[in-house]
C-alpha cells in the first residue's frame, strides 16, 4: 500500500508517527489485535474528544477532514463539517455542555463564509479563499442539514437563508428524472443513488419553510432512487469508482447513505415506499452479518464482497440505521445486530492512545490498509460512530425501562 506514495511523504510519515502509541497502533492493525470494547459512553466521550481535536486542527474554521498517518491533520472539509453540526448539537443536549453548541454555531458560520456565490458547496477539502472552488451536489446537501439544524437551535434567519440558497442551486441543476448528473472531482461516477441523502436536505428545508418546491424536487430524486434498487435490496449507480471490477462495488458507506436518505424521507413524508425500500436493504445486511459474524467493506449486485477488509464508517452508519429501524418497527433483531456491529467498530478504536491523531479516532477501514480511505481517520467516521452511540444511549434507556416495567420488548 505504501509503494505508490512518494518516498519524501513516507519519510515524513515515519517522523510524524515515531511515537510508541502510533507504532503500537500500526502493529495491532498488522497482527489483527483488537481490544474488547468498554462502555459505549466511554467510546462516545473519546470520539467527541477526537472530533474536538479535529475542529481545533483547523483554527481558521471548519473541521479537519481527518488525521492521516501519512500527512497528519488534513485541511478542513466543508461537506463533513456541515453534517457534523447536528452531531455537536445532539451531544450538547445529551451532556448539557454548552461548548459543543458554541462549536456547532461556529461551524455553521464558517460554512456561510465559504459558501459559493451561486449557493453551492464546494467539492473536496478547503484550501483557502484564493483556491478554486468546484460545486458538488452531495456536499451541498450535507451542509444544508447543518444549516437547518443551526437555524432550529439559534432561530437565526441567516442559516435558513444559506440553506435555501443551496437548495435553490440543487433544484436548478437537477435533471427532469430527479437525478443529479454532475461531474465530480471526488468520484469517477457522475450520478449517484446516495444523492438521496441530498434529497433529505431539501426535505429539511421543506419542513422549516413549507415551500413545496423543495419537497417536489426531493420526491423526484426519491422516485429515481427507488428505481435503482434491485429486488435483493442492492442499489445501482451507487459506487465512487467504475474503472475496474476491483473498485466498482459500492462501499457499505454509500449503501448506508442511501438507507439513511430513505429512512429520513420516510420520517418526514410518511410514504411507506421509502420504509419498504430501506428495510429491504437493512434486512439483507442483517442476514449477511448474522451468517458471517462480520461486515465486508463493499458489496456487488450479488452481495459478494471484493476483499477481507471492513469499512468502519459504513459499519457505524448501518448500526445507526438498524437502531432507528428498531425504534420504528419494534423488531428486536435489529437492536441486537446494531449493538454487535457497533461493538465491532469499538474494538477497532483506540481510546487510550497518547497520540492525539489516533486516540478516539475511527479508521476508515479495518485494517488501516483497507480500500476505504487507507491510513486515514476521517472525521465522518467519528461523526457516524458518535451519532450511533448517542442513539444507542437513548434507545437502551427506553429499552431498560421496558425491562423494569415488564413491558413487551418487541414494541
Amino acid at each position: 500500500m505504501l509503494r505508490n506514495i512518494p518516498l519524501s511523504r513516507v519519510v515524513k510519515a515515519g517522523v510524524r508517527n515515531a511515537h510508541p502509541s502510533a507504532f503500537s497502533h500500526w502493529a495491532k492493525n498488522a497482527f489483527a489485535v483488537r481490544k474488547a470494547p468498554v462502555a459505549s459512553i466511554e467510546h462516545l466521550r473519546a470520539t467527541m474528544e477526537w472530533l474536538r481535536a479535529a475542529d481545533d486542527a483547523s483554527p481558521a474554521g471548519g473541521v479537519s477532514g481527518g488525521y492521516s498517518l501519512i500527512d497528519g491533520w488534513l485541511d478542513p472539509y466543508p461537506e463533513t463539517t456541515g453534517y457534523i453540526i447536528p452531531t455537536f448539537y445532539d451531544y450538547a443536549q445529551m451532556t448539557g455542555e454548552t461548548e459543543w453548541r458554541d462549536r456547532a454555531k461556529a461551524m455553521a458560520e464558517w460554512e456561510i463564509d465559504v459558501q459559493m456565490p451561486n449557493g453551492a458547496v464546494q467539492a473536496g477539502l478547503y484550501k483557502g479563499k484564493d483556491a478554486k472552488q468546484v460545486e458538488a451536489v452531495f456536499n451541498t446537501g450535507q451542509v444544508i442539514l447543518g444549516w437547518c439544524r443551526a437555524f432550529v437551535e439559534n432561530n437565526d434567519d441567516r442559516y435558513l437563508t444559506a440553506a435555501k440558497r443551496a437548495g435553490d442551486w440543487l433544484i436548478s441543476v437537477q435533471d427532469e428524472d430527479g437525478a443529479w448528473r454532475f461531474e465530480s472531482q471526488e468520484t469517477e461516477t457522475s450520478v449517484h443513488a446516495y444523492d438521496v441523502r441530498t434529497a433529505w436536505g431539501l426535505l429539511e428545508i421543506y419542513e422549516l419553510t413549507g415551500d413545496e418546491k423543495y419537497a417536489a424536487a426531493a420526491r423526484r430524486n426519491l422516485d429515481w432512487t427507488l428505481a435503482q434498487q434491485y429486488e435483493n435490496g442492492w442499489f445501482d449507480n451507487n459506487a465512487f469508482f467504475t474503472n475496474s471490477a476491483k473498485w466498482s462495488a459500492p462501499f457499505t458507506h454509500t449503501i448506508a447513505y442511501v438507507m439513511e436518505g430513505l429512512q429520513e424521507a420516510y420520517r418526514i413524508l410518511d410514504d411507506e415506499r421509502y420504509l419498504t425500500a430501506y428495510a429491504k436493504t437493512a434486512e439483507k445486511l442483517l442476514r449477511i452479518f448474522e451468517l458471517r459474524k462480520k461486515m465486508a467493506g463493499d458489496f456487488d449486485q450479488n452481495w459478494k464482497k471484493s476483499g477481507d477488509y471492513s469499512c468502519l464508517t459504513g459499519n457505524a452508519q448501518i448500526a445507526g440505521v438498524w437502531l432507528k429501524h428498531y425504534q420504528t418497527t419494534g423488531d428486536i433483531r435489529f437492536l441486537n445486530a446494531a449493538l454487535k456491529l457497533t461493538d465491532d467498530v469499538k474494538r477497532s478504536q483506540n481510546i487510550t492512545s497518547m497520540h492525539r491523531g489516533i486516540c478516539g479516532g475511527v479508521q476508515g477501514s479495518y485494517p488501516v490498509t483497507g480500500k476505504y480511505t487507507p491510513f486515514i481517520f476521517p472525521n465522518w467516521a467519528a461523526k457516524f460512530l458518535a451519532d450511533t452511540l448517542i442513539l444507542e444511549e437513548k434507545t437502551m434507556e427506553v429499552f431498560e425501562k421496558k425491562v423494569l416495567n415488564g413491558e413487551n420488548l418487541c414494541s
